[in-house]
């Protein structure tokens, strides 16, 4: 892809965007946003890091770029990365994603590291202690490099979908769950959240297909209300800060009409922010993904209900997040400068990919 050349309030963009998918195809969710994908850093990582007083010289990075264009328009920025798939690469590749962090912390506008998509769930992690492990060792080699900024895990912890407490088939469902996927079962992230190993988790519920709640006497919406309820007596909110996560982007755009993006607002930002969540991450604003590109908005940009419904949503004081990353930005100024515009009516905070491979 040809290169670029983006003026920012630090720094000049002089690399290419890469317009690859990932090596590996990520999993699809019940109810989940598909994993991050991320290019290669145009510079590798150096060892040094660099405080938080001093400026920021990571010339020709267009991860900073894209971060400070958002920045400058009062969006808060997260950096994004799989740390999980570095830590189990080994030493050397954990260390050289640390080193970036370290590096992305003096960034301003950093708000903090979102490390891990989906933790315990189809990643890598087999079991409660080797995720407990990898939090513990993400959590002591970031506070050495960037003392201070919190990270955040999202997870997907499938047995709320199945609505145990219920009894019965129910019961069995969640047990299957527990089964597959140990490390995200709701015990083990409670484990995590008593440890404080996590500082913001990003929620989504496995909810399951709105035929089997209408099997069960009830709808999607009113399972998400039981589940979010559940969580709340539960007391997570009062060992984190909670947040919950939807994936509403699709091929070309959001394709629901008025009463499908109605229902989806309702349930999956409505009701969770109703018992506590503190924000909801939308994915995506645009990603490929199994072979096609997913976005919220169609690729004219065009409006559609889910967006109306967002710019209400942020108006009425509720936070929005999505994903963002260079690789899937226009090349022109004017019109990478455009998105940044959209998506700041919209969100009020973005993870931005940290360039960590």
């Amino acid at each position: 892809m040809k290169a670029i050349a983006i003026a920012t309030g630090l720094l000049l963009v002089l690399a290419g965007c890469s317009g690859g998918t990932p090596s590996n195809q990520p999993q699809s969710t019940p109810d989940g946003s598909p994993p991050a994908t991320s290019s290669v850093p145009t510079q590798s990582p150096s060892g040094t890091t660099t405080p938080s007083t001093a400026p920021v010289v990571l010339p020709g990075d267009r991860y900073v770029a894209l971060a400070t264009a958002l920045h400058q328009r009062g969006v808060a920025i997260w950096w994004e990365t799989d740390l999980v798939k570095r830590w189990l690469d080994g030493p050397a590749a954990f260390q050289g994603a640390i080193a970036r962090l370290g590096q992305l912390a003096a960034v301003p506008g950093t708000a903090g590291f979102k490390i891990s998509d989906e933790i315990g769930y189809g990643d890598g992690l087999t079991s409660v202690a080797q995720a407990t492990d990898f939090l513990r060792q993400a959590r002591s080699s970031l506070a050495q490099v960037a003392p201070g900024m919190p990270l955040l895990v999202d997870t997907v912890v499938p047995e709320l979908g199945c609505l145990p407490w219920r009894g019965g088939n129910q019961e069995g469902c969640a047990q299957r769950v527990r089964l597959k996927y140990p490390a995200a079962s709701a015990i083990a992230i409670e484990g995590y959240l008593r440890a404080h190993l996590i500082d913001r988790l990003d929620l989504s519920t496995g909810l399951l297909s709105p035929s089997t709640y209408a099997s069960w006497g009830l709808t999607q919406q009113a399972a998400q209300t039981e589940i979010w309820n559940r969580v709340r007596a539960q007391g997570w909110e009062a060992m984190t800060i909670l947040q919950s996560r939807k994936a509403l982007a699709a091929a070309d755009g959001y394709q629901g009409a008025a009463a499908q993006a109605a229902t989806d607002t309702a349930t999956y930002i409505t009701e969770p922010v109703a018992a506590g969540a503190q924000a909801v991450d939308i994915w995506t604003w645009r990603q490929h993904y199994q072979g096609k590109t997913f976005s919220l908005l169609a690729p004219d940009l065009s409006t559609n209900p889910l967006w109306t419904s967002l710019l209400a949503q942020r108006r009425i004081g509720v936070r929005l997040i999505t994903h963002m990353t260079p690789s899937m930005m226009p090349t022109d100024i004017t019109a990478f400068g455009h998105e940044c515009d959209l998506a700041a009516q919209a969100f009020t905070a973005v993870f931005v990919a940290a360039g960590t491979g």
